[in-house]
């Protein structure tokens, strides 16, 4: 990622604080749940983060970024990189000075979600799916459930609180509300704990289109609950569904003026696995396999610089930096996974081809170009990103000869296409040049033979004076 100054510099500042405990089981979720989501980097910076707080310990104090990017061994743009990953996924909250003289952070840690919690979101629990596969995700699911315990054969036998504890009498409550009121001066302090998780958040559904396609007839207003708004985003994130299809589907969901979660969720699937033939939503933060990358030690030359960026840069983040840094559009997205899901191509691959289409096409998403594109590379076999420039090259090459090519075919074609009256004329100057070269060719013939004529003439008269003894 490219431009991490404008974010954040060497110079700039942070301290870290807790949320809330961070505990051995936060420690197992974080690594078998949220890892294959975010990567080893993110993780990593997490736990660093983490441990340069001493137990006990819910607030640092300040250091610099250069001190935390050697500390975790991360160039800046990869940490910058890692950072969002972690607050996008609701790992972190990041907070900036005001200020404008130098620049500050709080890095806030936030808990994983507990097993149950991460299992249930409709989000993340897609993509880990997606991730590991069926059977993956089976074993993963399986570490963290227990047997619900068998009601046949054991029934809860669990005092209440007030079968234990009693409240205070009205003459102890007094003293206690008074104590209370003398802690006013400690209201501007957090405790640990006291925030519960916003989860994920998303910026990107038009909610006002959906309301204005919903019929009040069939949704009444009162269904729309902040959970439903909130399921309705993850959702339409997930599975890439435009205000107005999901404004369909929620209406094929009621059932007794009611929009229950799982009937939800079960359309959206249904509609889902039609329109994509029941391929898994995707991540697009996908990157080149390892096995197909070719650049591992450092590029020695800028053709090496070129291949290494495409290879570690996955195509969406790609796309953000060709749009400097702007939100890559639903549709343009949806390009992207049918390149790697429909056509199987690398990401490495796919960079190369979005790179070649937006240069070709005034840095616009052409997909009937890049369909066309995606289906000569995979019957040519390209997987690595070396490959698809040598074959981009070929193809501009070839392109640039035929432009060539059918440049002198016009310029031939306007020369015998010259009107007939200067075509005539051309030939009968023509004409006449040949005729002048055969007359003067002619005279010079005549000369020649005159000369020899009389040179013949001259040594007979000669050769007979002599006879006669004149001289």
């Amino acid at each position: 990622m490219s431009g991490h100054w404008k974010d954040v510099l060497p110079v700039d500042s942070y301290c870290i604080r807790l949320a809330d405990f961070i505990t051995e089981v936060d420690a197992h979720v974080l690594t078998l749940l949220y890892q294959p989501l975010i990567g080893t980097d993110a993780v990593g910076l997490f736990k660093s983060l983490v441990a340069q707080l001493p137990n006990g310990v819910y607030e640092g104090d300040f250091h610099t970024h250069q001190h935390l990017s050697l500390m975790v061994g991360l160039s800046m743009s990869d940490l910058l990189e890692a950072r969002k990953k972690l607050e996008a996924i609701d790992l972190m909250r990041t907070y900036q000075r005001k200020s404008s003289s130098k620049r500050a952070f709080i890095y806030e840690i936030q808990p994983p979600m507990k097993p149950h919690q991460f299992f249930n979101d409709d989000v993340l629990s897609v993509f880990l799916y997606n991730k590991l596969g069926k059977n993956g995700y089976r074993g993963i699911k399986e570490r963290f459930s227990l047997k619900q315990i068998e009601s046949d054969a054991f029934e809860e036998v669990t005092v209440a609180f007030s079968d234990v504890f009693a409240s205070f009498q009205h003459s102890e409550m007094q003293p206690a509300l008074m104590n209370r009121q003398g802690d006013a001066e400690h209201d501007h302090l957090d405790t640990i704990g006291k925030d519960k998780k916003q989860g994920l958040s998303f910026h990107t559904f038009d909610f006002d289109l959906m309301k204005q396609s919903l019929s009040s007839y069939v949704v009444p207003k009162d269904v729309l609950t902040k959970e439903r708004m909130q399921l309705i985003e993850k959702l339409a994130f997930v599975y890439q569904i435009e205000p107005l299809t999901m404004a369909n589907l929620v209406e094929r969901s009621i059932v007794n003026d009611e929009l229950d979660a799982k009937n939800l969720r079960k359309t959206v699937q249904n509609w889902y696995k039609l329109e994509s033939s029941a391929v898994a939503p995707a991540l697009g933060l996908k990157t080149q396999p390892v096995a197909k990358r070719t650049v591992q030690a450092e590029p020695q030359s800028e053709e090496e610089r070129v291949v290494k960026f495409y290879e570690e840069t996955a195509p969406l983040t790609l796309l953000e930096l060709r749009q400097e840094g702007a939100v890559v559009s639903p549709p343009d997205l949806k390009i992207i996974e049918e390149l790697m899901v429909d056509y199987l191509l690398n990401p490495g691959v796919v960079n190369v081809l979005i790179d070649y289409n937006l240069f070709q096409n005034d840095m616009k998403l052409s997909k009937l170009f890049m369909q066309k594109i995606a289906g000569h590379w995979k019957r040519k076999k390209i997987s690595t990103v070396p490959d698809a420039i040598h074959l981009v090259k070929t193809d501009k090459q070839k392109k640039k000869e035929g432009q060539a090519n059918a440049a002198s075919g016009r310029r031939n074609k306007r020369q015998d296409q010259l009107p007939k009256w200067l075509v005539q004329e051309k030939n009968d100057g023509k004409k006449q040049e040949m005729k002048k070269d055969t007359n003067s060719q002619k005279e010079k013939a005549s000369g020649t033979a005159d000369t020899q004529e009389l040179a013949d003439l001259m040594a007979e008269r000669n050769r007979r004076r002599a006879q006669k003894g004149e001289y």
